[in-house]
């Protein structure tokens, strides 16, 4: 399976499947290992008919027991 970098994610984001696997720096500097999983988010608004708005992707990781989430950008 191959594995991009955030900058390659970044680039293609449209293009690239759930799934796909992503190398990153967290905050304190650490490599991690991510999947791409794509959401439908909310925009938080009472009465918001046309929610989503977007697609968004994002890193998807596990830190100890805690999956977190590293965000990439809207992908449709």
């Amino acid at each position: 399976m191959q594995t991009l970098t955030l900058d390659e994610a970044r680039k293609d984001i449209p293009g690239i499947p759930a799934g796909t696997r992503v190398a990153f720096n967290d905050s304190k500097g650490r490599v991690r290992i991510g999947t791409v999983r794509l959401k439908e988010v909310r925009c938080g608004h009472r009465g918001c008919t046309k929610c989503p708005h977007h697609i968004y992707a994002y890193a998807q990781y596990r830190v100890g027991n805690k999956v977190t989430e590293k965000y990439i950008g809207i992908a449709r």
